[in-house]
């Protein structure tokens, strides 16, 4: 059955600015980077991206130091429980840049592998980038709490499918999970993040 309350949106390619500085961390060079080979890879980049996100509002319930419930059962994750704690609600967020950068990416793999790198660090950036804007209009841009997700710290991979079906991924992001728990399109996010009073 479907979650009723998850809102979607599509996000036109020019409001999203791609981290210059997150970009640099992922290639492994000064953040004050120009490059011409760069600069050409994030044109050919753009013209594929499809942006979206998606959202829904849960309670939080915070069980002991290391469990609390979100809507879905048991999440396990001391990390987790210290991010939501002192929290009622908080914004289950998913995000996308759609499969055409996964198309882009394996094609230069065969053609350029340098331009294929670069692409993939741009496009994970994107996909940063994309979170932040959701995050900047859902919870403003003021100091907030930080946003978790399955995979990071102690919180086990295993409860990125409840996540995604908390938001209808396959439906509102297009996004499905292999038997590795791996999302397609690759440079998918999905986050928790406490929702201040």
């Amino acid at each position: 059955m479907r979650n009723l309350n998850v809102t979607a949106v599509a996000v036109e390619t020019e409001k999203i600015v791609i981290n210059k500085n997150e970009a640099a961390v992922r290639l492994k060079i000064p953040r004050s980077y120009t490059d011409e080979t760069i600069t050409r890879c994030e044109e050919n980049l753009r013209r594929v991206l499809s942006f979206k996100y998606a959202y829904t509002k849960v309670s939080v319930q915070i069980k002991s130091d290391n469990t609390c419930d979100l809507g879905f059962g048991d999440i396990e994750s001391r990390n987790l429980v210290k991010a939501l704690d002192g929290f009622k609600e908080a914004y289950i967020l998913g995000v996308t840049i759609g499969i055409g950068a996964d198309r882009l990416i394996s094609r230069l793999a065969l053609t350029s592998p340098v331009e294929s790198f670069i692409t993939d660090a741009l496009a994970s950036a994107a996909a940063e980038s994309l979170c932040d804007y959701a995050d900047n209009l859902l919870r403003g841009t003021a100091e907030k709490p930080f946003r978790y997700a399955p995979g990071y710290g102690d919180m086990s991979l295993s409860y990125q499918p409840e996540i995604l079906k908390a938001l209808n991924a396959d439906y509102t992001l297009g996004i499905t999970l292999n038997n590795s728990l791996l999302m397609t399109p690759m440079k998918s996010i999905t986050a928790i993040m406490g929702i201040k009073e």
